[in-house]
């Protein structure tokens, strides 16, 4: 697997080459952009990492370059860097999604805690679509019947009620729990709830994420 790469996004060059020499010093895989427009060119969603973007740039600004990103689902944590901060800035960018607003001058330990945390917060992003997009996968190739009995089971219906709904028998229903598990790779009826429950929440995660903008 590839190394994390930090973007840096800066039309100053002297201070793009500066902060890249930096962030090689601190052990960081980098590359540097002298644009927004250039940094979209070239840019891999499958690209693991983080982005360090200056605010005010030549064209589109950083804010409303990254919320672009975003809407087009394209998520990747930015650290926004400025030397021109204000408190209206600051929320236009925490709004985005942003995990910190850096104003120039920062120090090197700054730098690296924010960083860290970005590259951090970039796996539990990864881990968490990996994770739902497999339960999305295996639930969505369930019958009508099975999706019916695994909503029926997050609602917490036992199977007594089950069965009155459904106007069937509760063995028929404990067949369908049974078929259910075999088919989502279950153990119990506790990991199939637990299997619906982060469906459920990992859903809720990427509405409120599509949301941010």
């Amino acid at each position: 697997m590839s190394l994390p790469t930090v973007c840096v996004v800066d039309d100053d060059r002297e201070f793009r080459d500066s902060l890249l020499a930096l962030l090689g010093a601190l052990g960081y895989q980098t590359v540097g952009y002298e644009s927004g427009e250039q940094f979209l060119q070239s840019y891999d969603h499958k690209t693991t990492g983080c982005l360090l973007m200056d605010v005010r740039m030549p064209g589109q600004n950083g804010i409303d370059l990254y919320a672009d990103m975003v809407r087009r689902g394209n998520r990747l944590p930015v650290i926004f860097v400025t030397a021109h901060a204000d408190v209206s800035t600051a929320v236009a960018a925490m709004k985005t999604g942003a995990i910190e607003f850096l104003e120039k001058p920062f120090d090197r330990s700054q730098l690296k805690d924010l960083v860290d945390r970005a590259l951090q917060l970039d796996r539990e992003w990864r881990e968490s679509d990996d994770r739902f997009h497999a339960l999305d996968d295996a639930i969505g190739k369930l019958s009508p019947v099975d999706q019916e009995t695994l909503q029926l089971i997050f609602d917490g219906a036992t199977n007594k009620a089950m069965a009155a709904r459904l106007f069937i028998s509760e063995r028929a229903v404990e067949l369908r729990r049974q078929r259910l598990m075999r088919r989502l790779e279950v153990r119990s009826v506790a990991e199939l709830l637990e299997l619906a429950i982060t469906h459920r929440v990992l859903s809720e995660i990427r509405t409120v994420r599509e949301a941010v903008v």
